[in-house]
């Protein structure tokens, strides 16, 4: 019997008021250990007071930025130094780093008044007697807890504006196909110089040595404030060139007309080396990078047979799922399936080979490397986005993109509004990358520009996780988990390339395919760059089949597609994985009824997706997501519809200010045992889309939507049964706040945890899925909610009972309407 997924047609019944906890004391991070906190009090003074000094002597305005470095048990809300030390609106809080560094506005009287407050903390450790406990516990002031959870204040300095030198810096501005030009992010844009009245003579003097200083740099400079939605994160684009014109500096937000033609670089070191000095001391420049090269995600393809390949017909009287390519343009061979192009390049400015081969594995993947390799039937509608010129030609790539990186995805941003709007096209595929790896402390903005694209237009882009060149490529993996890891350990430079650490779409990583003697099937490809990006999250987020980085002597790669003539083609490369994921998504999107949101797409994805068999074994747990995130998803069908021993239920809907989400519901009786005991196997997946703000860097995640399943007690109270799948130890495993973002995915806006209870578990057939979230400090739920879909799947793993049947009578029983996803948009408004 075939039991299709179920989706919860009235979720809003399950919302109720928010359970908030009481509060208590703050944590002494000192307890006990008067003697060391009172010279760590010191410390901490002598930071401030020599940090004030230093404003005071500071020529440009006594403004500054500090980090405030926080020690690792005290990353968790609570602990932040922001109710009794560093209280806005006097210092605020203006950005992050690294995890557990604050990025704080100070000027010299705030920070003597700081060093005050530090110095007054009691030095003895408090104990109060907690009835609850029946024991003593520590119960220090504002001052002492916030003081301790500081592990050292330092200047925002020259070290974290900038990391090249200058030679490398001109080295690379001088290749056309960056545009030339510094990415400059500020603290804050100047405002118009009729405004500056308004604020006070601190900020005035801080904006005037900026625009002064900027304009001493002499004639040939450029200042343009970049397109960008993020209402904090201000970026600048500068450059230097050879022209007499009078410096520019365009601070304003009001669009400007795009420029074709841009004054021949400026090489001159000397130069350079001024304008860095300037902007490695000014106050106000938060950092200074060099721009990235947008490049196509393959390692190698070759002319494996003069054989034309065989491309399946397209049949007028069906309707086929829509996939964008956006990319270089599809061949003629494929002109069949083309239902619409953006045709930006011209004829002799681009070159198909990539994009068609992409195409080919879209339209015609499973007659060409059977469903092993390509699950999905063939057939697609292509979006032909062709905007990445062929950039083997000298000039051809700054001549459509002056301005480089940033200009080509404006262009994107109009091609997906043209395609998202005439054809209803959500989907597309983007194996580009640009040449720069994720950081694991900085989210880049080009990620974040992807973001908005997606956000504004309700789209997901699927975007390979990058290649190694052949003098980086890993050996292949090894059938020893020991060889395997070390040779990881030994890889150097092997992290993924911008803009896949992206939160708002989905980036994929390849593994093998079968059929070669020496690399094993499905472990990943010896060129497929590796995460996590971030370290609060986790990328890739799938993985699938992109070519063998070993040729075979007679199947080349072992991944096979078309050339733009027709003439079959292999290849290899995460370019080439990312398709067969996105075509997924489109057969979903395809067999869903009307619009489905990104959350549930993506979750249907990584909650049926499975770790291939040559990461499975326990030690390679932690380094498995690194490399194929939630593993190879299966095909639409697949995951849409399954057998009738188990029961797969979708929530799909926003968590709102002050509100949690719980869906009580009783275990299925058949797996009930004596005593209440449930057995069986759960697992559960919530994805969220919570707001982000990248200049908080690695805490860029602002709302942490999160998820259990819980089993009632015999005391009436809930205990989670399911463990998160990456968290060392499992969920009962004593954890701080570090353990929890870095591998129980806390902040991570994909989540996943499931168990298998052979045995049975608890007292009870009552159960509840609890949807809960918490903010940031100072942060608050957007007034629309945060948008998340939780997809539970509680199967019998022997295979003998009717999970589905019993389920769904106990759950309509209840007044729970559920129904076929495939068609509950006909009756509900969010899927």
């Amino acid at each position: 019997m075939v039991s299709p997924i179920q989706i919860v047609l009235n979720p809003d019944n399950f919302h109720e008021a928010r359970e908030t906890g009481g509060g208590g004391p703050g944590k002494d991070f000192f307890a006990d250990r008067d003697q060391q906190f009172a010279e760590h009090k010191h410390n901490l003074s002598n930071q401030l007071q020599a940090i004030a000094q230093y404003l005071e002597s500071q020529p440009e305005t006594d403004i500054g930025f500090i980090k405030v470095i926080l020690r690792r048990e005290a990353w968790a809300k609570s602990h932040r130094p922001v109710k009794a030390l560093f209280k806005a609106p006097r210092t605020p809080v203006v950005g992050g780093g690294d995890l557990g560094v604050m990025i704080v506005q100070v000027n010299p009287d705030a920070l003597r008044d700081i060093a005050a407050q530090i110095l007054r903390a009691e030095p003895d450790t408090t104990w109060r007697f907690v009835e609850a406990l029946e024991r003593e516990l520590p119960h220090p002031s504002g001052r002492r807890s916030e003081a301790g959870a500081i592990d050292r204040i330092e200047l925002y300095s020259a070290e974290d504006r900038r990391d090249f030198s200058v030679e490398e810096a001109v080295a690379w501005l001088s290749n056309p196909l960056t545009g030339s030009s510094y990415l400059l992010e500020l603290f804050e844009v100047p405002p118009q110089r009729s405004l500056w009245d308004t604020y006070d003579e601190s900020h005035r003097r801080m904006y005037r040595s900026f625009v002064e200083g900027l304009a001493r740099v002499g004639r040939g400079l450029s200042v343009q404030l970049l397109t960008s939605r993020e209402q904090r994160q201000k970026l600048l684009s500068v450059r230097l060139s050879q022209s007499n014109v009078a410096p520019t500096l365009r601070l304003s937000t009001v669009a400007t007309e795009r420029r074709h033609e841009k004054a021949i670089f400026d090489p001159s070191v000397e130069r350079h080396m001024s304008l860095l000095a300037f902007l490695d001391k000014h106050p106000l420049v938060r950092h200074v990078s060099l721009p990235g090269i947008v490049v196509q995600s393959e390692t190698t393809r070759q002319r494996s047979k003069p054989d034309r390949a065989t491309i399946p017909q397209r049949d007028s009287t069906r309707t086929y799922p829509k996939l964008g390519i956006i990319d270089g343009g599809l061949g003629e061979a494929l002109s069949d399936w083309v239902t619409a192009k953006w045709d930006l390049i011209a004829d002799g400015d681009a070159n198909q080979e990539h994009g068609t081969f992409i195409g080919g594995l879209a339209v015609a993947g499973a007659s060409l490397n059977g469903t092993a390799c390509c699950p999905e039937l063939d057939g697609t509608e292509l979006m032909d986005v062709s905007v990445f010129p062929d950039v083997s030609q000298q000039g051809v790539f700054s001549s459509y993109y002056p301005d480089g990186v940033p200009q080509f995805f404006d262009e994107v941003e109009s091609a997906v509004a043209d395609m998202r709007a005439r054809h209803g096209v959500r989907i597309f595929n983007m194996s580009l990358n640009v040449v720069q790896p994720a950081r694991p402390d900085r989210y880049s903005p080009y990620a974040s520009r992807l973001d908005q694209i997606a956000d504004t237009h309700d789209a997901l882009f699927f975007v390979s996780a990058g290649n190694l060149g052949p003098r980086e490529m890993r050996n292949e993996w090894s059938a020893d988990p020991l060889t395997a890891l070390s040779d990881l350990a030994a890889a150097r430079n092997d992290g993924l390339f911008m803009p896949a650490e992206s939160v708002r779409n989905v980036s994929v990583g390849a593994v093998n395919p079968d059929g070669h003697d020496t690399a094993i099937t499905h472990a990943p490809s010896r060129y497929s760059r590796r995460g996590p990006g971030l370290r609060a999250g986790g990328k890739p987020d799938l993985a699938h089949i992109g070519g063998w980085g070993s040729a075979h002597p007679t199947l080349g790669h072992g991944l096979f597609s078309v050339h733009p003539d027709g003439t079959l083609a292999d290849g290899c490369g995460t370019s080439y994985a990312t398709p067969l994921v996105a075509k997924t998504a489109a057969v979903l999107d395809h067999l869903i009824e009307g619009e489905v949101s990104r959350e549930t797409l993506i979750g249907l994805l990584v909650h049926h997706a499975k770790t291939p068999a040559a990461l499975e074994e326990r030690a390679l747990t932690r380094i498995a997501r690194h490399l194929v995130g939630f593993g190879i998803p299966p095909s639409a069908q697949e995951i849409l519809v399954k057998d009738d021993h188990e029961i797969t239920l979708v929530i799909a809907s926003r968590i709102r200010r002050n509100q949690q989400v719980v869906f009580r519901f009783p275990w299925p009786p058949s797996l009930v045992g004596e005593g209440g005991r449930c057995r069986g196997k759960a697992k559960l997946t919530l994805v969220s889309s919570p707001p982000i703000d990248s200049v908080f860097g690695a805490e860029y995640v602002r709302v942490n939507v999160d998820a259990a399943l819980q089993q009632e007690q015999a005391n009436g109270r809930w205990k989670g049964r399911l463990d998160p799948i990456y968290l060392p130890g499992g969920a009962d495993s004593p954890t701080v706040e570090a353990e929890l973002v870095e591998h129980g995915m806390k902040w991570s806006p994909v989540k996943m945890y499931e168990k298998t209870m052979p045995r049975g578990v608890g007292p009870s057939s009552n159960w509840r899925l609890a949807i809960e979230y918490l903010t940031r400090s100072a942060e608050e739920v957007p007034d629309n909610g945060v948008p998340f879909t939780a997809i539970l799947t509680i199967s019998d793993p022997e295979r003998r009972h009717p999970v589905f049947n019993e389920m769904r009578q106990t759950l309509t029983a209840q007044g729970i309407q559920i129904s076929d996803i495939r068609t509950a948009a006909r009756i509900t408004p969010r899927v």
